[in-house]
């Protein structure tokens, strides 16, 4: 995906939201921003398998390997001499020496050791009349076939004739194959290291007009839940999956929801109970069998019980004596 694609779906997946309430414009920015800068540095993982997009350093590492590519032939022309062996003569084989080299293979969880034969061959030849018996420079598995006395068409080098080699042809495509390889490899991760870089610049652009625009919200709006949803729905679209994938609910309702009681908290009194004018506190309202105490202050108020704090069906005792009992204050004492 070019960077043309990716702003283009950020920018159409942005306009959806634009036009709803600023808290959800505030997420979708932030979301959209956060998983720019992450799809620049590491690459998007897609939601199913985990595999990750190319991040910017995917794209550096493709660099490196392409430099190394690139350097293969020339490292390898340089160590074997087949750059320069550009002169042919006619050989005549004088014996073939047979290795074998153990290379591991693995399938699955288990490994195996497998052998490969090759074979190198000593030749002789004649170069400006001077007489040459050398060991090829290069081994190979297609000279197991020759015979001792085989005659065959030699490559070697004019300014040093006892290096020598042959399918020399072969041996300098497949090198410019790994040349062109490399090249390849290094433009498309340089023009892949640019793209990146765009992509972490305008996210973070847009994770910073997103703050901004946050900050002008009332307090208490939590923007945590949509930027996850908002998230998860910027990547079914990357990954051009439907947009109900993943069974996301819908963040504009939610955050304009939240919003919406946000509103109506700030814009509604706090109720408190006040009691009205005209109410006439009665304490049987409260407790209909009040207990009444006696009033030590006012010894000189009687103590009478209330009927309604014996228990039912018991008589009211009365302590008071009769007239006729009571002593007489006005009378003197009689001895």
């Amino acid at each position: 995906m070019t960077l043309g694609n990716l702003k283009n779906q950020a920018t159409g997946l942005l306009d959806q939201y634009k036009n709803q309430s600023p808290a959800t414009y505030a997420a979708a920015q932030q979301a959209i921003g956060g998983l720019l800068i992450l799809d620049g540095f590491l690459g998007l993982p897609h939601p199913f398998d985990g595999k990750k997009r190319t991040g910017i350093f995917g794209a550096v590492i493709g660099v490196i390997f392409g430099i190394i590519f690139i350097l293969i032939p020339t490292i390898f022309g340089s160590l074997s001499g087949i750059n320069k062996m550009t002169a042919t003569t006619n050989a005549t084989v004088v014996s073939v020496t047979q290795s074998q080299s153990n290379a591991a293979s693995y399938s699955g969880s288990s490994s195996s050791q497998q052998s490969a034969t090759t074979c190198s061959a000593v030749a002789s030849y004649s170069v400006n009349g001077k007489q040459y018996i050398q060991a090829s420079s290069l081994s190979s598995s297609s000279m197991c076939s020759l015979g001792k006395g085989q005659s065959l068409n030699i490559h070697y080098n004019p300014k040093n004739p006892s290096q020598w080699a042959t399918s020399v042809k072969t041996a300098t495509l497949i090198l410019s194959i790994f040349f062109y390889l490399g090249i390849f490899m290094v433009i498309s991760s340089v023009i892949m290291v640019i793209i990146k870089l765009l992509s972490i610049f305008f996210g973070w652009k847009l994770i910073k007009s997103g703050r901004k625009l946050a900050k002008t919200l009332p307090e208490g709006i939590d923007l945590s839940g949509t930027i996850h949803e908002i998230e998860n729905a910027f990547k079914s679209t990357v990954f051009g999956f439907p947009p109900g994938a993943g069974n996301q609910s819908n963040p504009i309702q939610n955050l304009m929801q939240q919003q919406s009681n946000m509103n109506n908290q700030f814009n509604s009194p706090n109720p408190v109970n006040v009691p009205q004018q005209n109410q006439v506190y009665s304490p049987q309202q409260t407790n209909p069998n009040p207990v009444v105490s006696p009033q030590p202050n006012n010894p000189t108020q009687p103590y009478t019980p209330n009927e309604q704090s014996l228990p039912q069906n018991q008589p009211v005792q009365n302590n008071t004596p009769p007239e006729d009992q009571m002593p007489n204050q006005n009378n003197e004492q009689q001895y």
